[in-house]
């Protein structure tokens, strides 16, 4: 590439305004915010791709028909001098991140990965070629052949006609288009583009590739293309016409925002179940599984772009200090996150707070009281974590800043109005949760433990329950049966209870029999005090405050003293709560 490209990039000549970062931490972000988060990343995937080029070319690995490094950025740069907005704009593409994060991790020997080396460094070859056909020129360059098809960012797909699983194959760029060879052979190919889809709505225009086969697109290692069926692309980009009309309609700071910031859509399998995600490495790029309403592909866009405006932010403004161990709660996920992910949640589900504080009064009856849910149960889980950031010494200033600014937006949507079943609902849901994370994931000291029980054993009342802890991440997921039926209660009040035992304390609990409930819950705890679902529900309808916020600590203390003549569990969780009062 050019002397601009190879040269010497330093990162903080993209300095981030002021005006800029107060926009983000205001929420939505117009075009000049996006061109200089845009600016951000595309000098740093050319610091990247350099750092990758030369790591390669100094490798004693195998690189196979890949070992020319220097041809490939020769050609690269070629093209960037016939015409450098297409370079800029190939290097821009979301899979381009995904794969150059992957290739990098490789040829530095940081990753150990399924894909041969080879294979990863022949995308630098397929990111020349594509760069270089789309500039027009002509060439002849070794590509790699994964899953049957030669994949060229931001042009599309050459599926080979005859079985070609992985390999390589020469590809010329002519006057008359693209050719691939094997074996010094031209080959029978199907050329597949990308494909574009554009809607308008109130002036504001949206630019969306669907993309469904470029191998790097739903942000892991290479998958097959999957081409999309007319009736499919249809579907989707009727949903996405009829999303785009409501965004501008009813919420356009978010629709500018998604005008300038998104560059394409994954479509996923509908089996996957991927409501939406996003990727560090792919700026603009969302994935999804199909969407049962315009209104949730509306969410789901508002949503994930949220996550792309602050991974973008991070590579330019550090929020958060020491930020490698996993250690916090995070309402929205079942394991432990780092500080950053957790400010990476509340700016991305504010958002949905905010989507939904409006669009709930607007949707049609029979989605009124998901749309209620939506709003007061994320709002809930981000006043929570909320609370947890403002304590933390590893947030930046900067960091407490953004913070600050979710807080002040969250502020303004208020809970007031809010159907008081739904609140309760929501309530019940996320303490749950809470409760079974900590039963999961937090073991109180052994040694403190055993002091407890002997102090309960002398009938001591000169005791604390100020127990340190270890983190120790477990892989099991999952809720809680209360927590399914308390949210299908709300959503199908006539049916929630179908296949659910009516004798159980699940049930007994949601009609209104806590008494009844707490002795089904005990009773289960003491046959297994391994039942974390039945610690949770009991830290629900017992009125103890340690069983409650540190169900860990009882449940351990019950485990030391089980036996014969042993304490119930709601004896330890007052007792418990003694030494707190």
């Amino acid at each position: 590439m050019t002397s601009r490209a190879a040269g010497h990039v330093e990162l903080d000549t993209h300095r981030l305004p002021r005006s800029v970062f107060e926009e983000i931490c205001g929420g939505p972000v117009g075009p000049g915010g996006i061109a200089i988060l845009r600016n951000g990343q595309h000098s740093l995937r050319r610091l990247r791709l350099k750092t990758f080029a030369e790591e390669a070319a100094a490798s004693s690995l195998d690189l196979g028909p890949f070992h020319d490094i220097g041809a490939a950025w020769a050609l690269l740069a070629k093209a960037e001098d016939r015409a450098p907005y297409v370079v800029e704009d190939v290097l821009l593409y979301p899979t381009v991140g995904v794969w150059l994060a992957r290739a990098l991790r490789q040829v530095l020997g940081m990753a150990v990965d399924s894909t041969p080396l080879w294979s990863e460094v022949g995308g630098f070859h397929a990111l020349a070629a594509a760069a270089a056909f789309r500039a027009g020129l002509e060439f002849a360059v070794p590509v790699p052949v994964v899953h049957g098809a030669v994949a060229l960012p931001t042009v599309g797909v050459l599926r080979l006609a005859t079985a070609f699983p992985v390999g390589a194959a020469v590809l010329r760029g002519t006057s008359a288009g693209l050719v691939v060879e094997v074996a010094g052979a031209s080959v029978e190919v199907v050329h597949q583009s990308l494909r574009v889809h554009h809607t308008a709505a109130r002036g504001r225009r949206v630019r969306m590739v669907l993309d469904d086969l470029d191998p790097y697109r739903e942000f892991s290692s290479p998958v097959p293309p999957r081409p999309l069926s007319h009736d499919q692309r249809a579907e989707w980009c009727k949903y996405m016409d009829e999303a785009w009309d409501m965004l501008t309609h009813e919420h356009p700071e978010w629709a500018e925002e998604l005008a300038a910031g998104l560059r394409n859509v994954v479509p996923l399998a509908a089996e996957e179940r991927v409501f939406a995600a996003s990727s560090t490495a792919a700026f603009g790029s969302i994935a999804m599984s199909p969407k049962e309403s315009a209104v949730h592909f509306a969410e789901a866009l508002v949503h994930e772009i949220q996550h792309s405006k602050v991974n973008a932010l991070l590579e330019l403004l550090p929020l958060a200090d020491d930020d490698r161990v996993a250690r916090y709660y995070a309402p929205w996920l079942d394991y432990p996150r780092p500080v950053t992910a957790l400010l990476h949640g509340v700016y991305a589900f504010c958002s949905v707070v905010e989507f939904w504080h409006v669009q709930r009064k607007l949707v049609p009856e029979e989605m009124a009281v998901r749309g209620e849910y939506a709003f007061v149960y994320r709002h809930r889980q981000v006043t929570e974590v909320l609370g947890v950031l403002r304590r933390l010494p590893e947030l930046t200033e900067p960091g407490r800043r953004f913070a600050a600014g979710v807080a002040v937006r969250l502020a303004a949507c208020s809970l007031d109005d809010a159907r008081p079943e739904v609140v309760r609902a929501v309530e019940c849901i996320t303490d749950e949760h809470r409760a079974l994370w900590r039963l999961r994931h937090v073991r109180p000291d052994p040694t403190a433990v055993r002091a407890l029980a002997a102090a309960w054993r002398r009938g001591s009342t000169a005791y604390t329950t100020d127990v340190p802890h270890e983190l120790v991440p477990a892989g099991e997921g999952g809720r809680t049966l209360l927590s399914t039926l308390a949210e299908a209660r709300l959503k199908a009040p006539d049916e929630y209870l179908r296949g659910v035992d009516p004798a159980g304390a699940e049930a007994a609990y949601l009609a209104g029999d806590r008494r009844r409930a707490a002795r089904l819950w005990e009773a289960r705890v003491t046959a297994n005090p391994s039942d974390l679902a039945a610690w949770c529900g009991l830290g629900r309808v017992v009125r103890s405050k340690t069983l409650r916020d540190r169900p860990e600590l009882v449940r351990a203390l019950y485990v030391a003293l089980a036996g014969a003549g042993g304490p119930t569990p709601t004896q330890l969780a007052a007792w418990s709560d003694l030494a707190a009062s």
